[in-house]
C-alpha cells in the first residue's frame, strides 16, 4: 500500500479532476467507463484505501463492524463457525451496531472486499482463516482487526484462541485415567494450528503418562474424513482401544467406520471428540468431547473489537478461550470393570 496516496494524487495520475475521483471511488453512475477503468487501475495498483466513506466523514464512526469468512478455509455451513457467528450477531445487536457480513468466495484472490477498501466499518473480525497474506492485507489499512481461531500461526495481531493444547492434554489424559494405554488418534492437517496444538496436547498427555508414541495410529488429513482415517487406523495390526478424534465432524465420521467393522462403541472401542457441536450429542451413544464455547469466542471478539475502536488503541494480545471435558457415553472405563463414562 502506498499511505502517502491521496485523493489528489489520483487526479494527477488519471488527468482528471478530483471530483471525478471521488465520484468513480463512489461508484456514481455519471462517469465514463473508460474513465472509471483508468481510475480503478490507478487505485488497485498502490492498494489505495480511502480515509473513509462520506457517512463516516461525517459521523467520524460507520457503527458498522465487518466480519469475513473466507470459504476456503471454513465455509459457513461448518456447524462450530456457524455459532461463532452466532454470537457475533448476539454481541452485535447488544451494543446496537451493525453487522456487515463478507462470505469471500473460494476462488478469490487475497485482494481486500469493497467494504474494507471503502471504509464501510469501523473495524474487522476475521474468522477462521489460514491466509496470513490476506492478514497482511488487512493490518495495512490499520482498521481495527481481531483474528478469531486462525488456522495458521499469525503473529503480531489481536486474536481470540481456543485453548486447543490443553484441551488434548485434558481428552487424551481423561482416556488413560479410564485405562486406555493404546489411544489412537485422528485429526486435520497438522500444518493447520489448531491441529498442531491439539496433537501436541496429545503427545503430552502420552508422554506424561511414560506411554510409548506409535505413529502407526496417527491418521490425518481432512477436516470431514474421519470414515477413511478410522478405516485406516482400525487395520493396523495392533488395533488401539480408543481414539481422540481432533474435532466432532471427524469423530461422529469414526462412528461409521467403527460400525462397518462389527464394533461396539465403547464397548469395543472408546472414542472422544473435541469441539462438542449439535453433533456430539445426538450421536449414539452420545459422544464424550471437549466444549469450546463457540458463541462466547464471537462475543468476546465483539467485545475486544469495541473497546479497540472506542479507545482507539492497536493491541496485540492474545486471548485464550477456555474449554470444558464433557463426559457421556463413548468412553468405556477398563480400569475397573468397564463401567460406562
Amino acid at each position: 500500500m502506498s499511505p502517502s496516496l491521496t485523493i489528489n494524487d489520483i487526479a494527477r495520475l488519471a488527468n482528471v479532476s478530483k471530483s471525478t475521483v471521488s465520484k468513480v471511488l463512489n461508484d456514481k453512475p455519471d462517469v465514463g467507463l473508460a474513465t472509471k477503468k483508468k481510475v480503478m487501475q490507478i487505485v488497485e495498483k498502490h492498494n489505495f484505501v480511502p480515509n473513509a466513506s462520506g457517512k463516516s466523514l461525517k459521523k467520524r464512526a460507520t457503527e458498522n463492524i465487518g466480519v469475513i469468512f473466507r470459504k476456503d478455509d471454513n465455509p459457513l455451513s461448518n456447524p462450530f463457525f456457524s455459532r461463532v457467528l452466532e454470537g457475533i450477531e448476539a454481541e452485535i445487536a447488544f451494543n446496537d451496531l451493525n453487522l456487515m457480513l463478507y462470505s469471500m468466495p473460494s476462488n478469490k484472490k487475497s485482494s481486500l472486499p469493497k467494504i474494507v477498501k471503502e471504509r464501510k466499518i469501523d473495524g474487522v473480525i476475521l474468522v477462521g482463516t489460514r491466509n496470513e497474506e490476506f492478514v497482511r492485507e488487512l493490518q495495512k489499512t490499520n482498521l481495527p482487526l481481531i483474528v478469531v481461531d486462525p488456522r495458521a500461526d499469525i503473529s503480531d495481531c489481536q486474536q481470540v484462541l481456543i485453548d486447543n493444547e490443553n484441551g488434548a492434554f485434558l481428552a487424551t489424559q481423561y482416556l488413560i485415567n479410564k485405562g486406555h494405554k493404546r489411544i489412537g488418534f485422528i485429526a486435520g492437517e497438522l500444518s493447520e494450528h489448531s491441529f498442531g496444538q491439539r496433537y501436541t496436547g496429545y503427545l503430552k498427555a502420552l508422554k506424561s503418562e511414560g506411554l510409548p508414541i506409535d505413529e502407526t495410529i496417527v491418521k490425518t488429513g481432512g477436516y470431514e474424513a474421519g470414515y477413511e482415517l478410522t478405516k485406516s487406523l482400525l487395520q493396523v495390526s495392533e488395533r488401539p482401544s480408543a481414539i481422540f478424534a481432533a474435532n466432532d465432524i471427524n469423530a461422529v465420521l469414526a462412528y461409521k467406520a467403527i460400525n462397518e467393522f462389527n464394533l461396539s462403541i465403547p464397548d469395543d472401542i472408546s472414542i472422544i471428540g473435541f469441539d462438542d457441536i449439535y453433533l456430539a450429542r445426538m450421536a449414539i451413544p452420545p459422544l464424550t468431547t471437549v466444549r469450546v464455547y463457540k458463541e462466547e469466542l464471537g462475543s468476546l471478539a465483539v467485545r475486544s473489537m469495541r473497546d479497540m475502536i472506542n479507545e482507539g488503541s492497536d493491541k496485540r494480545s492474545i486471548i485464550i478461550m477456555p474449554i470444558k471435558l464433557i463426559k457421556r457415553n463413548s468412553v468405556k472405563d477398563i480400569s475397573t470393570h468397564g463401567k460406562l463414562i
